[in-house]
């Protein structure tokens, strides 16, 4: 049997059947546009503050727990605890945004990605100079 669960969550902006006779239809899937695009430049946003975050408390991890072996200060184990803590909260969040982003509809954007891409231009031919040459040629 054929799941068709799939095409359940695709977000088609240019579907008629949601339109009202006296809404101007172009208007309203300009607007659904522009909000299906600014809802994914936020959500893209967002995953790279997360990303970056967690890449700087990496960073700090590393650095505090080089200073870490190297003396026996509570205070630096203390803030390794809790940059620990921050990566792991990190990390989670991160998760949550791909499950996020698996569980979102589709739409014109989403729904395929390019496979390959080839562009070919073909050189011009020469043009011969007709000119010179004579009535009989």
């Amino acid at each position: 049997m054929v799941d068709y669960s799939k095409w359940k969550a695709i977000e088609i902006s240019d579907d008629e059947d949601d339109t009202h006779p006296n809404i101007d239809t172009a208007s309203l899937f300009r607007w659904r546009h522009q909000a299906r695009v600014e809802r994914m430049d936020e959500f893209q946003k967002n995953k790279q503050q997360i990303k970056e975050k967690r890449v700087e408390t990496e960073k700090k991890l590393k650095e505090v727990s080089l200073k870490a072996k190297e003396t026996d200060d509570t205070a630096i184990k203390d803030e390794l605890k809790k940059l620990e803590i921050a990566k792991k909260e990190l990390e989670d969040k991160e998760t949550e945004l791909d499950k996020q982003e698996k569980t979102q509809p589709w739409n014109v954007d989403t729904i395929s990605k390019e496979g390959w891409s080839k562009t070919i231009i073909n050189k011009p031919v020469p043009k011969v100079d007709r000119s010179e040459l004579s009535d009989e040629e």
